[in-house]
């Protein structure tokens, strides 16, 4: 397995530059694949999996945190969480690493999906695929089936245990996305 080292990228914002962290595996100038993780803020760490078999499939691939995750910059900025802003910053790293649409394959990953489709309506002329891993379209859609389908199957001590703990966070995070 070829490792290109870690990297910090920075990157323009509306509130300054920041640096985000990536790192190469493998080496093909045909397949290339940037990994988004989920989140926002969880971590490029549960993509280390691919250490097992993308490199054996001759697949170069890129470890990316997004600003604000583990090894990136991480300012407390909330303004700078909106999905154009990310999309923006996805498209400086793919020019900084070189990344074009002769090998470039974007994977997204749960919040990483929504990132790597709001990427692809924008920027599908640099992109080579698309891949998109457990993640939804469509939250409406999503909230809807959870309500009227997930819902009424699960205990009640069992849904306030799972989302009780975690409704002050969700309120957190929507006001800001809705702001």
């Amino acid at each position: 397995m070829l490792s290109g080292g870690a990297r910090m990228i920075e990157v323009e914002t509306p509130k300054g530059k920041f640096k985000v962290w990536t790192k190469r595996i493998g080496n093909n100038p045909q397949i290339k694949l940037l990994l988004l993780h989920g989140g926002p803020g969880c971590t490029h760490e549960y993509f280390e999996a691919c250490d097992s078999f993308l490199p054996a499939a001759g697949i170069e691939y890129y470890y990316y945190d997004q600003l604000g995750s583990a090894y990136s910059n991480q300012p407390d900025e909330p303004s700078l969480w909106k999905i154009p802003r990310f999309v923006e910053e996805v498209e400086q790293v793919r020019v900084t690493l070189r990344l074009n649409s002769d090998n470039l394959f974007l994977l997204g990953n749960s919040w990483g999906g929504i990132l790597a489709i709001e990427y692809a309506l924008k920027y599908q002329v640099n992109l080579k695929g698309l891949i998109i891993s457990n993640m939804m379209s469509s939250i409406p859609t999503y909230n809807d089936y959870a309500k009227n389908t997930l819902m009424p199957k699960m205990k009640p001590r069992c849904w306030m245990r799972f989302f009780g703990s975690r409704r002050r966070k969700i309120m957190r995070t929507r006001a800001t996305w809705n702001s």
